[in-house]
């Protein structure tokens, strides 16, 4: 097969840049053609070992640098290769800084994303079989794409947009622009094959906001690349041979749910003194230096901002309880913990709740009550043979089930399956 990959930007690290750089290297070990499609491209900070395995074609928006730098989004601004420096050029202005984080909040979507996308898609040239596009909003491109290849298109729909499911979002100056982003959106995805999604969670989202149907089909992860780590030099580096060490990875984000992780660390250190948190993400970490600081604990907490795969395995090998505060449609850094055998507690708004079970691999714990979160922890605390059993089944089951190879073979046959059906239903 000749497959059209489409995803937004490629600049930083995360979840989703991940799983498109995984599924294209392993689908051309597989023998498939494969080609990626995006409107921007860092290759130094986005995995730069997966993406000189691979083709990328950046295309990017069509006013280039004519663009008018406030309707930017400033992640890329400031991780791409382009426009980088004339950016942290002209940053002095806080007023400037101020309308771009409030326009890029409200309006950026239609200014920026709509053309970039809507350019990708007139940009792919014939020849694929299938188009398989990530990530909102690249079914804007995949829509375009379809409408002059006439290819089946599958959409990794990793999580519909906030609007559809999260009433705060519409509030202030967003009940104008989010109806107008809504119908675009609809619109393009009356036009997709067949939606996928990682877990029920995102199934409901994805169910209540396009009114059809989707299919299940779970992330991978490197399983042996985590389970293989040791945390001896993370614990000897920050002197944390004697502590009982928490850890959460994830953005610095208010909806990640830091704020649980510091709060149940609090709570413990009150009862036992050599209790750590280590809390591993990127974005800005003021506001939650601050929390430590009010609770008295930012002592006991370590920020990191880990750009490395193989210091990564590290942190996660150095923790003895991995911690997931989070609501979000599946979880990565959860599963990734499993694989290094860490018994995680993981809250029952995350996508990735729904292959846990309590005690058995994992704990899961009701986020509209994260006052039990310090409880689950002094359990395991209290009970090694525990950990040790929770983390043995964890990483059993993320290797039987959630390997890269097992992603790719499952997308490989909805794409086979995809294209037959669109060719009978044509021809």
């Amino acid at each position: 097969m000749k497959i059209a990959l489409i995803n937004t930007p490629l600049v930083g690290r995360g979840g989703g840049q991940r799983q498109i750089l995984k599924l294209a290297v392993e689908l051309q070990r597989f023998g498939h053609e494969v080609e990626i499609f995006t409107s921007a491209l860092n290759k130094e900070k986005c995995y730069p070992d997966m993406i000189e395995k691979l083709k990328v074609t950046v295309i990017p928006h069509p006013l280039g640098r004519k663009m008018p730098k406030m309707f930017i989004p400033s992640e890329i601004l400031q991780k791409s290769n382009v426009d980088e420096e004339s950016e942290v050029a002209g940053a002095t202005s806080s007023l400037r800084s101020w309308m771009r984080r409030a326009i890029g909040r409200q309006f950026y979507t239609i200014p920026y994303e709509f053309p970039s996308m809507i350019n990708i898609g007139r940009k792919i040239p014939k020849g694929f079989d299938v188009i398989n596009n990530h990530n909102f909003p690249s079914e804007w491109a995949a829509f375009t794409a379809k409408k002059r290849l006439n290819v089946p298109v599958v959409w990794m729909c990793n999580e519909p947009p906030i609007w559809f499911y999260t009433p705060e979002s519409r509030r202030g100056l967003r009940k104008i622009n989010w109806p107008i982003y809504e119908i675009i959106d609809k619109t393009a995805a009356d036009y997709i094959d067949e939606i996928l999604v990682l877990s029920k969670i995102a199934q409901d989202h994805a169910d209540k906001a396009y009114h059809r149907s989707s299919r299940i089909v779970r992330s991978g992860v490197d399983v042996e690349h985590f389970h293989n780590a040791s945390g001896k030099d993370i614990r000897e580096k920050y002197g944390l041979e004697k502590d009982f060490v928490l850890l959460q990875v994830a953005n610095f984000q208010l909806s990640k749910g830091q704020v649980h992780s510091i709060k149940t660390l609090y709570e413990l250190s009150k009862k036992y003194d050599r209790v750590k948190l280590i809390l591993d993400g990127g974005g800005p970490k003021e506001d939650l230096v601050k929390l430590t600081e009010k609770l008295g604990v930012r002592d006991k907490v370590i920020f990191l901002h880990t750009n490395d795969d193989q210091e990564l395995a590290k942190i996660y090998a150095a923790c003895d309880v991995f911690l997931f505060p989070e609501q979000v449609t599946w979880g990565l850094a959860l599963i990734e913990a499993m694989a290094g055998s860490k018994p995680v507690i993981v809250s029952n708004k995350c996508g990735a709740s729904e292959i846990i079970q309590t005690n058995v691999n994992g704990v899961v714990f009701d986020l509209s009550h994260p006052d039990e979160i310090p409880k689950l922890v002094e359990g395991l605390m209290n009970n090694a043979e525990l950990r040790r059993k929770i983390g043995e089944k964890a990483y059993e089951y993320v290797k039987s089930h959630l390997s890269w190879e097992k992603y790719a073979r499952a997308m490989e046959i909805i794409f086979e399956e995809s294209i037959l059906r669109f060719k009978q239903k044509t021809s």
